[in-house]
């Protein structure tokens, strides 16, 4: 179980910090679009590919967005996700804890 999980945070740790959150909206986009397997994973690809141009105007339209409606989108999300809380909660817990162990093993590795 031990190199399992070693396998698992090694993979992990190759992941830069600032798509974690990309991830877990790409995730979440797969219960709620129509055709899902198809339409999300081909933006996810899309996405990841042009990265450096597209987070800047995303950056830039939410910014212009007004608050209650930043705040409200993802209130109305959430309560559109409701149904799936058990998972999101498993998905968090499983986050932190994967984020947790590449620390472990990154502390290791200077150790040794």
């Amino acid at each position: 179980m031990k190199k399992l999980i070693d396998k698992y945070t090694s993979l992990l740790a190759k992941i830069p910090e600032r798509h974690y959150w990309p991830i877990f909206i790409i995730l979440s986009l797969y219960f709620i679009v129509p055709m899902s397997e198809i339409t999300v994973t081909l933006a996810a690809i899309l996405y990841f590919k042009f990265e450096k141009k597209i987070s800047p105007v995303v950056g830039k339209l939410t910014k212009r967005l007004p608050d209650w409606l930043r705040y409200g989108g993802s209130v109305i999300f959430f309560l559109v996700m409701i149904d799936d809380t058990i998972f999101y909660f498993a998905l968090i817990a499983l986050a932190f804890w994967s984020s947790k162990q590449v620390k472990k093993s990154k502390v290791k590795k200077i150790e040794e």
